[in-house]
């Protein structure tokens, strides 16, 4: 069974392009895990309306924001594969698929994909994101510094997210700390096939939460609680 977990808020704009891209490639028994952070647009509307038993809908029980909400919809989950989805972006043909066949082939925990970078309008303007440079080429103390992975490009086994449960409460970015977490423990691989069109724009959520991640405080003191708990996390 394969879950696609997607964390919405506010999203009206875009995802019913991204819940069509990805309905397409779900089995009859496969989910697509929705956790809403209570949206005051027609995201809610627009889900129901699919009237798909595929499809759960749940509004998010825990911290607010876009990384508590991932982790209800990941908790809410009940396949043996998930993978992350964000609402704004497009899975290209296939991905599905060929995530899950690259995962088993090598037998792989987690797997990344490469993705193409377009604007709200879908219009490509950098044809891969992942260039000379992908995550599994750093080490996790590169990652650590300046982090490669991107989570809508993500595939994982249950064992994973079992591990990495619950999410630090004031992580600011989940698919960081999965990441950070599985590079640590797992065994992880990438293929550089593009599979997704990763959507940017002027209302791309951020994981600050409205913080400013620029300043040098902001920085030093949240990879230092990353840092512990990564550290806590590895004891147990």
């Amino acid at each position: 069974m394969i879950s696609v977990c997607m964390a919405t808020y506010n999203g009206q704009k875009y995802i019913r392009e991204q819940i069509d891209s990805i309905l397409c490639q779900l089995g009859a028994d496969d989910e697509l895990v929705i956790s809403d952070d209570h949206s005051s647009d027609a995201t809610a509307e627009i889900i129901s309306s699919y009237n798909d038993k595929r499809i759960k809908f749940f509004y998010n029980e825990l911290k607010k924001g876009v990384t508590h909400n991932f982790e209800n919809a990941l908790l809410k989950s009940k396949g043996e594969i998930l993978f992350l989805a964000d609402q704004d972006d497009v899975w290209l043909p296939g991905k599905l698929e060929k995530m899950v066949d690259f995962m088993q082939q090598g037998n792989y925990d987690v797997v990344e994909c490469n993705c193409a970078l377009v604007d709200e309008n879908l219009n490509v303007t950098k044809e891969k994101y992942y260039c000379d440079e992908f995550p599994q080429k750093k080490s996790v103390w590169g990652n650590f510094v300046v982090n490669s992975w991107l989570g809508s490009c993500m595939a994982f086994k249950r064992k994973v997210l079992e591990a990495s449960l619950p999410f630090p409460d004031k992580v600011a970015a989940h698919d960081l700390w999965l990441c950070l977490f599985a590079q640590m423990h797992f065994k992880c691989g990438y293929t550089s096939e593009v599979m997704q069109l990763y959507r940017r724009h002027s209302n791309t959520v951020s994981f600050a939460g409205g913080k400013s991640t620029n300043s040098l405080y902001y920085k030093l003191s949240y990879r230092a609680y990353l840092a512990w708990h990564l550290m806590l996390r590895s004891l147990f």
